[in-house]
């Protein structure tokens, strides 16, 4: 159960900052005729910034395979992604929607299960 609960976090931590990277070099990607304007590019370097420690602290605690780490972090790259599905619905692209949205429901899942058997 530690493998996947490890699998299934940092992939939702690694989502998490492909999503800030490619609002960082292609806003278009992210919002329908996103252009790279100065206020965009800021805004896109404080998600980077966000999420790159997550990935890092994520990646720290899956080396370490430190269960209570790695389901705090998964419960949190859970939330992150539920709401990066709410923030989808505002780009009216359902795979802004659906995609955080199943990989945030599979990540809450992974980690309830993890509660039970590891912890």
């Amino acid at each position: 159960m530690l493998i996947i609960l490890i699998f299934i976090t940092v992939i939702s931590a690694l989502v998490t900052t492909g999503f800030s990277l490619a609002a960082l070099f292609f806003p278009g990607l992210i919002v329908r005729d996103g252009e790279a304007t100065p206020t965009a590019r800021v805004f896109a370097l404080y998600g980077l910034a966000r999420s790159v420690a997550l990935l890092l602290v994520v990646l720290w605690a899956a080396f370490r395979a430190d269960a209570t780490a790695l389901i705090w972090l998964g419960t949190l790259a859970g939330i992150i992604l539920l709401a990066d599905a709410a923030v989808g619905t505002q780009t009216g692209d359902k795979l802004k929607i659906w995609a955080p949205l199943g990989l945030g429901l599979a990540q809450l899942l992974v980690v309830v299960l993890a509660m039970w058997f590891v912890a």
